[in-house]
């Protein structure tokens, strides 16, 4: 039996496979996060099909209005993955538990060779945990500085953050990612995690650190720091996270979360612009 294990933000996804006629590779991205075995939080197994049959429509949740939707499956739940790739959908599907941590994943015949987590199985896993009381993931960079402090810069797509991330250079010790970032609550405060799922720099690595600030983006002419009000400051990071919208209880918990992030952690936007002393800027504030 094969067994694989990935590790993202402290949650560790064992995949298990039996069957010699599946075989895959993880993309590079992706396989920076597999570690040893490990006790799982969440446990897969691996089959193939010659055919998936789709769900029943009335048992339907949610649809992205692209690759994947999401059902109801007894107690628990199904997501299907679709693409327009392979004549016969869905692709791949995974039925879980209602605490999404145990599942199956099936693949059809031409769909053998995928890597079985390949997007966008893994964020929608992950989202689903994290809604579950683990934590936020956000439109983000992560730099963890030369003293090891964390800054999350958050925007959405085009905001800057592959831009800050690469302003930097040697004032960064490692960049968690220059697109999306998870972020867990400890004892002694927030922290943040790098993911796979990286922007146009395609930075990404499976590190942490304690969160000293947070910057949402703001392209300016001028380099500068502004401070929010706590809801300004909240409702513009609720607006670049990614929680379960169909699930009531997972919107909530985000937005708890959320609250106290602004409460625990500085929370200012920054306005900048294409000028390497963002890096001194944000260094001085943290000092």
């Amino acid at each position: 039996m094969r067994a694989d294990f990935l590790r993202i933000a402290r949650m560790t996804i064992a995949l298990r496979c039996d069957d010699p006629g599946l075989a895959w590779e993880w993309p590079g991205a992706s396989s920076r996060f597999l570690v040893p075995p490990a006790t799982p939080d969440v446990e897969l197994d691996l089959r193939a099909v010659d055919a998936i049959p789709p769900a029943q429509v009335s048992d339907l949740v949610f649809d992205s209005g692209a690759v994947w939707r999401l059902f109801r499956d007894g107690e628990g739940f199904r997501i299907e993955c679709h693409s327009d790739v392979f004549p016969a959908n869905p692709y791949k599907a995974a039925t879980f538990d209602a605490s999404f941590t145990h599942g199956t994943i099936v693949m059809s015949e031409g769909a053998r060779g995928l890597c079985p987590l390949d997007y966008p199985l893994d964020e929608v896993l992950v989202s689903h945990l994290l809604g579950r009381g683990r934590g936020v993931e956000l439109h983000s960079c992560g730099v963890i500085d030369q003293q090891g402090r964390g800054h999350l810069f958050v925007g959405m797509s085009g905001a800057g953050k592959s831009t800050t991330a690469r302003l930097w250079g040697s004032s960064a010790a490692a960049i968690l990612s220059d697109d999306r970032v998870i972020v867990r609550e400890e004892e002694d405060g927030m922290r943040m995690h790098g993911t796979p799922w990286h922007g146009e720099a395609a930075l990404s690595m499976p590190a942490s650190a304690p969160l000293a600030g947070v910057y949402l983006l703001e392209q300016s002419s001028q380099l500068a720091l502004r401070e929010l009000h706590r809801a300004d400051a909240v409702a513009r990071l609720f607006g670049c996270s990614f929680p379960p919208f169909h699930d009531s209880e997972s919107v909530a918990f985000t937005l708890a979360f959320l609250e106290r992030l602004a409460d625990r952690v500085p929370v200012r936007e920054l306005r900048f612009t294409r000028d390497a002393r963002v890096a001194d800027l944000i260094l001085a504030e943290a000092a």
